[in-house]
């Protein structure tokens, strides 16, 4: 049998500061949840950030001709915008973008396992052949104008 409990009744002083202290902890509780939302809200800004930074330097690395491992995971490029996967066969030189959300591959696993390979060189030599990974890149949107040289002097 569970124990019984009994409720003691209060006077109207204990039952006036009761509903007070309920008062004052609903508007803490309120208080507390937006913080707690907007502390989110800029760790998932600042995350996205650190996400972008990650890309930009595996994307310096392949410039410099650096080691494609360890590269950033599938949904950490999403995450920071940079969709779209710059890969150079090595055979045929022919030159593509991966759409990396269109990819059916798990997002959790680095960009560097992907398994890809060159279709023109498969369709001629019957031999799958792996592009390089050159860049992340993010996507232009198509209103945007092309950018223009400067002139020097």
């Amino acid at each position: 049998m569970s124990p019984r409990i009994i409720h003691i009744p209060l006077s109207g002083r204990d039952r006036k500061h009761y509903v007070r202290e309920l008062k004052r902890v609903e508007q803490m509780q309120q208080e507390l949840a937006r913080k707690a939302e907007s502390a989110y809200a800029a760790a998932a800004e600042h995350l996205a950030m650190a996400h972008r930074y990650a890309c930009e330097e595996w994307n310096a690395r392949q410039f410099i001709g650096g080691n494609v491992d360890p590269s950033p995971r599938i949904q950490h490029a999403i995450d920071a915008g940079c969709t779209l996967l710059e890969v150079v066969c090595g055979q045929c030189r022919t030159t593509r973008r991966i759409d990396l959300s269109q990819v059916i591959w798990p997002r959790e696993k680095p960009i560097h396992t992907l398994r890809l390979y060159c279709q023109p060189c498969f369709e001629v030599t019957g031999r799958k052949f792996r592009p390089n990974l050159v860049a992340l890149q993010v996507p232009t949107p198509p209103d945007a104008e092309p950018r223009r040289a400067r002139k020097t002097g």
